[in-house]
């Protein structure tokens, strides 16, 4: 079996990042093999012109849509419309992450503690304790919903307003 193939098949199942060294393991491959068929693959993805990209999130690899085309596609994305509200709370959470609980609560009222329950419970956004306070930060699910690798990239495509536009 071509090693292009069964990395870009355990990519293509997981939920989750794949690091080289965990693909080597389960895949029964040598390290050096997988990364020669990562790097394959993302070439042969861009040189064809595909709607899926290899990206690189917290040390593994994912496939995701590409940005450009991710607008277009989302009608089939599992999740739910999220109401105005609350990408109100989730845009300045992405503006201003790590941030605390109680300072998007003081900006966006306290009904933003409902919305911070549901994208918690969508899997967008992780609290942190830090004694009395939680910390809010955007997890991977919601970088890979928008399929962007980075926070700074999901700034960019949302083109976030300043934090104080948001009061």
């Amino acid at each position: 079996m071509d090693p292009k193939a069964l990395v870009e098949a355990a990519l293509f199942v997981a939920d989750r990042p794949l690091a080289p060294a965990e693909l080597a393991q389960a895949l029964g491959l040598p390290e050096h093999a997988v990364l020669r068929a990562l790097a394959a693959l993302a070439e042969d993805l861009e040189a064809r012109d595909r709607g899926l990209e290899l990206g690189q999130e917290g040390g593994g690899y994912v496939l995701r849509v590409k940005a450009e085309l991710a607008e277009r596609v989302r009608v089939f994305a599992p999740h739910q419309d999220l109401s105005e509200q609350t990408l109100r709370t989730l845009a300045l959470i992405v503006a201003k992450a790590p941030v605390a609980q109680a300072e998007v609560v003081r900006i966006r009222g306290q009904r933003a503690y409902g919305h911070i329950k549901e994208l918690i419970a969508r899997g967008f956004v992780r609290a942190e304790d830090h004694g009395p306070t939680k910390i809010l930060h955007v997890t991977e699910d919601l970088l890979r919903y928008f399929g962007v690798g980075t926070l700074e990239e999901l700034r960019r495509a949302l083109e976030a307003p300043p934090a104080a536009a948001l009061d």
